[in-house]
C-alpha cells in the first residue's frame, strides 16, 4: 500500500516522519519536496513574490501609519459593536 500525505505545515514533517517509521512493516518513508523553505516554514516562492510585489508598490498605493491606526480602531469598534 502506498500513501501520500500532504502536510501544510512542513514543521510537522520530523513528527510524521518519526511516527511512520516506528509502524511495524513500514519499507520508506520519502520526501518529494521540490519548493525551498525558509526556517520558520516559509516558502521562498512566497518570500520573492511578496518581495516583486513590493518593488512595485508606490506612494500612491501606500497610507500613512496614522490612518491605518485610525482604520484598525475603527474596525475594532465595528466587530466590538457586533457583539
Amino acid at each position: 500500500m502506498i500513501v501520500n500525505i500532504e502536510l501544510d505545515n512542513t514543521a510537522d514533517f520530523a513528527f510524521i516522519k518519526k511516527l511512520l517509521e516506528n509502524i511495524k512493516g513500514i519499507k520508506s518513508v520519502s520526501v518529494e519536496d521540490n519548493e525551498e523553505f525558509y526556517e520558520d516554514g516559509t516558502p521562498k516562492w512566497f518570500i520573492d513574490k511578496l518581495a516583486d510585489y513590493a518593488d512595485r508598490l508606490e506612494d500612491k498605493d501606500m497610507i500613512s501609519e496614522e490612518e491605518f491606526f485610525k482604520y484598525v480602531d475603527e474596525e475594532i469598534c465595528r466587530l466590538n459593536s457586533q457583539k
